[in-house]
Protein backbone atom coordinates (compact mmCIF):
# COMPACT_ATOMS: atom_id res chain seq x y z
CA UNK A 1 0.00 0.00 0.00
CA UNK A 2 2.81 2.43 0.88
CA UNK A 3 4.51 2.05 -2.49
CA UNK A 4 1.17 2.53 -4.23
CA UNK A 5 0.60 5.82 -2.41
CA UNK A 6 4.08 7.15 -3.11
CA UNK A 7 3.92 5.98 -6.72
CA UNK A 8 0.58 7.78 -7.07
CA UNK A 9 2.03 10.93 -5.56
CA UNK A 10 5.04 10.87 -7.87
CA UNK A 11 2.76 10.29 -10.87
CA UNK A 12 0.62 13.26 -9.81
CA UNK A 13 3.73 15.42 -9.51
CA UNK A 14 4.81 14.30 -12.98
CA UNK A 15 1.44 15.52 -14.30
CA UNK A 16 1.80 18.85 -12.50
CA UNK A 17 5.33 19.21 -13.84
CA UNK A 18 4.11 18.55 -17.39
CA UNK A 19 1.37 21.16 -16.97
CA UNK A 20 3.85 23.65 -15.53
CA UNK A 21 6.41 23.17 -18.27
CA UNK A 22 3.75 23.31 -21.01
CA UNK A 23 2.32 26.50 -19.49
CA UNK A 24 5.75 28.08 -19.23
CA UNK A 25 6.65 27.14 -22.82
CA UNK A 26 3.35 28.42 -24.19
CA UNK A 27 3.69 31.57 -22.11
CA UNK A 28 7.18 32.24 -23.43
CA UNK A 29 5.94 31.75 -27.00
CA UNK A 30 2.99 34.10 -26.45
CA UNK A 31 5.32 36.80 -25.12
CA UNK A 32 6.91 37.01 -28.58
CA UNK A 33 3.64 37.84 -30.34
CA UNK A 34 2.55 41.38 -31.23
CA UNK A 35 -0.90 41.13 -29.58
CA UNK A 36 -1.03 42.80 -26.15
CA UNK A 37 -3.80 40.43 -25.15
CA UNK A 38 -1.75 37.33 -26.00
CA UNK A 39 1.39 38.75 -24.37
CA UNK A 40 -0.59 39.41 -21.19
CA UNK A 41 -1.86 35.83 -21.16
CA UNK A 42 1.68 34.66 -21.94
CA UNK A 43 3.10 36.46 -18.93
CA UNK A 44 0.58 34.75 -16.67
CA UNK A 45 1.16 31.32 -18.26
CA UNK A 46 4.94 31.69 -17.94
CA UNK A 47 4.84 32.81 -14.30
CA UNK A 48 2.28 30.22 -13.18
CA UNK A 49 4.00 27.50 -15.18
CA UNK A 50 7.33 28.09 -13.48
CA UNK A 51 5.65 28.08 -10.06
CA UNK A 52 3.74 24.88 -10.90
CA UNK A 53 6.94 23.20 -12.07
CA UNK A 54 8.74 24.19 -8.86
CA UNK A 55 5.85 22.86 -6.76
CA UNK A 56 5.88 19.60 -8.72
CA UNK A 57 9.61 19.10 -8.18
CA UNK A 58 9.18 19.82 -4.47
CA UNK A 59 6.28 17.35 -4.29
CA UNK A 60 8.34 14.69 -6.07
CA UNK A 61 11.20 15.25 -3.61
CA UNK A 62 8.72 15.08 -0.73
CA UNK A 63 7.29 11.76 -1.95
CA UNK A 64 10.78 10.29 -2.24
CA UNK A 65 11.72 11.56 1.24
CA UNK A 66 8.52 10.16 2.76
CA UNK A 67 9.06 6.77 1.12
CA UNK A 68 12.74 6.67 2.12
CA UNK A 69 11.93 7.44 5.75
CA UNK A 70 8.93 5.09 5.65
CA UNK A 71 6.47 7.74 6.77
CA UNK A 72 3.20 5.88 7.46
CA UNK A 73 0.84 6.20 4.49
CA UNK A 74 -2.04 7.42 6.61
CA UNK A 75 0.12 10.22 8.03
CA UNK A 76 1.54 11.29 4.65
CA UNK A 77 -1.81 11.02 2.86
CA UNK A 78 -3.63 12.97 5.58
CA UNK A 79 -1.00 15.76 5.47
CA UNK A 80 -1.14 15.94 1.69
CA UNK A 81 -4.95 15.88 1.73
CA UNK A 82 -4.97 18.90 4.06
CA UNK A 83 -2.57 20.78 1.81
CA UNK A 84 -4.66 19.97 -1.26
CA UNK A 85 -7.89 20.96 0.49
CA UNK A 86 -6.36 24.33 1.38
CA UNK A 87 -5.02 24.71 -2.16
CA UNK A 88 -8.51 24.04 -3.53
CA UNK A 89 -9.85 26.96 -1.50
CA UNK A 90 -6.97 29.13 -2.74
CA UNK A 91 -7.73 28.05 -6.32
CA UNK A 92 -11.27 29.36 -5.93
CA UNK A 93 -9.75 32.62 -4.75
CA UNK A 94 -7.49 32.75 -7.82
CA UNK A 95 -10.48 32.22 -10.11
CA UNK A 96 -12.48 34.90 -8.31
CA UNK A 97 -9.51 37.26 -8.40
CA UNK A 98 -9.01 36.68 -12.12
CA UNK A 99 -12.70 37.31 -12.80
CA UNK A 100 -12.59 40.49 -10.71
CA UNK A 101 -9.55 41.67 -12.65
CA UNK A 102 -11.37 41.07 -15.94
CA UNK A 103 -14.43 42.91 -14.68
CA UNK A 104 -12.41 45.91 -13.51
CA UNK A 105 -10.08 45.99 -16.53
CA UNK A 106 -11.93 48.91 -18.16
CA UNK A 107 -11.08 47.59 -21.61
CA UNK A 108 -7.33 47.45 -20.91
CA UNK A 109 -6.11 44.44 -22.87
CA UNK A 110 -3.23 43.61 -20.52
CA UNK A 111 -5.50 43.43 -17.48
CA UNK A 112 -8.14 41.40 -19.28
CA UNK A 113 -5.43 39.02 -20.48
CA UNK A 114 -3.93 38.71 -17.00
CA UNK A 115 -7.36 37.95 -15.60
CA UNK A 116 -8.02 35.30 -18.25
CA UNK A 117 -4.63 33.73 -17.57
CA UNK A 118 -5.31 33.63 -13.84
CA UNK A 119 -8.76 32.09 -14.36
CA UNK A 120 -7.36 29.38 -16.65
CA UNK A 121 -4.61 28.47 -14.18
CA UNK A 122 -7.03 28.56 -11.24
CA UNK A 123 -9.47 26.19 -12.95
CA UNK A 124 -6.80 23.67 -13.97
CA UNK A 125 -5.16 23.76 -10.54
CA UNK A 126 -8.51 23.40 -8.80
CA UNK A 127 -9.34 20.34 -10.88
CA UNK A 128 -5.95 18.79 -10.12
CA UNK A 129 -6.12 19.64 -6.41
CA UNK A 130 -9.67 18.32 -5.95
CA UNK A 131 -8.89 15.12 -7.86
CA UNK A 132 -5.70 14.49 -5.87
CA UNK A 133 -7.40 15.34 -2.58
CA UNK A 134 -9.93 12.62 -3.37
CA UNK A 135 -7.21 10.12 -4.22
CA UNK A 136 -5.22 10.90 -1.08
CA UNK A 137 -8.37 10.78 1.08
CA UNK A 138 -9.04 7.34 -0.40
CA UNK A 139 -5.54 6.20 0.67
CA UNK A 140 -6.16 7.53 4.18
CA UNK A 141 -9.55 5.82 4.49
CA UNK A 142 -8.35 2.49 3.02
CA UNK A 143 -5.32 2.39 5.29
CA UNK A 144 -7.41 3.22 8.36
CA UNK A 145 -9.93 0.46 7.50
CA UNK A 146 -7.14 -2.06 7.02
CA UNK A 147 -5.60 -1.29 10.42
CA UNK A 148 -8.99 -1.61 12.17
CA UNK A 149 -9.57 -5.11 10.75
Amino acid sequence: MAMSFYRTKRLAMRGLLAWGLASAALGAALLALPSRMLRGMGAQALAWGLIDAALALNGWRDANRQALHQVPVVQAARRDWRILALNSVLDIGYIAGGLALIQRASGRAERVAAGVGIVIQGIVLMLLDVMLAGVFHHHTRDHAQRTES
